[in-house]
């Protein structure tokens, strides 16, 4: 049996990854809180705690499907308009693949294309949905 101390017991719980937050679930959008696992091909819960399986594969899956990304590039010429204001003299827009879409992930995918842009810098990337609409 186990005892609680006085510190213990002011402990709050952290709460813990759900399937919710999970990038392999598709939420149903129903009253009963379930969806589809992509992970282990089955219905699951969309409160059910993440386990050790669930996150490996995770891992698994993004390391197999790497995200497109839309990188924004912009050089470092400025120019100047009639009015006044400065913007960049030239501004391209490329996409490669990363493994997740974080700046630090963006950043190193650049560096293999840096010596087609010299000049250039990123301004902005988001991820690409090549079935949306417009």
């Amino acid at each position: 049996m186990t005892q609680f101390t006085k510190d213990q017991a002011e402990q709050l719980l952290q709460p813990c990854a759900t399937c919710a937050e999970c990038p392999m679930f598709s939420n149903f959008e129903g009253t009963r809180n379930r969806g589809w696992c992509s992970a282990f091909s089955h219905i699951a819960r969309s409160y059910h705690p993440r386990t050790n399986s669930c996150e490996l594969a995770i891992k698994e899956y993004q390391q197999k499907n790497p995200v497109e990304v839309a990188v924004t590039l912009c050089s470092h010429e400025l120019d100047i308009d009639e009015d006044g204001a400065i913007f960049p003299k030239e501004e391209r827009v490329i996409s490669f693949f990363v493994e997740k879409v974080t700046r630090k992930a963006v950043n190193l995918a650049f560096q293999a294309h840096q010596h087609e842009f010299p000049g250039f810098y990123i301004l902005d990337y988001h991820r690409c949905f090549p079935d949306a609409e417009f």
